[in-house]
């Protein structure tokens, strides 16, 4: 899942991300790594610092990605899960056939996920 796309890297951006996984609780469910580039990236931005290196901010993103996805209520996610397999399958959902197919998907097991997914791939292909 990629939640941020469009993220970039600004002291703005960063501080507000902070501040609303500090708001939401989830800043010490994060893993200690992102937090702490977070952190580091924040007081080298705060100092007047500029970020240039891509793999810095590919970094910076998967940890944004981290936080978003722990940020995100359940139910958006099921709903767009839901209308992902809707789709897969061909059939058409609306936004509360795409949140009992979202929930019934996240409440599986992984390997019945999987067993599900291939069955689905082997249909569509």
């Amino acid at each position: 899942m990629h939640l941020a796309v469009g993220f970039m890297p600004t002291l703005m951006s960063l501080t507000a991300l902070k501040s609303r996984a500090m708001r939401r609780g989830v800043w010490h469910r994060v893993s200690p790594a992102a937090r702490a580039l977070i952190d580091a990236a924040i007081l080298y931005l705060r100092k007047g610092g500029r970020i240039k290196s891509q793999t810095l901010v590919e970094a910076l993103q998967k940890a944004a990605e981290e936080i978003l996805r722990l940020i995100t209520p359940i139910r958006i996610i099921a709903i767009i899960l839901g209308r992902i397999l809707a789709k897969t399958r061909g059939v058409e959902a609306d936004e509360e056939r795409a949140l009992a197919l979202g929930l019934q998907w996240l409440h599986n097991p992984l390997h019945r996920r999987l067993r599900l997914a291939d069955a689905a791939g082997a249909t569509n292909a």
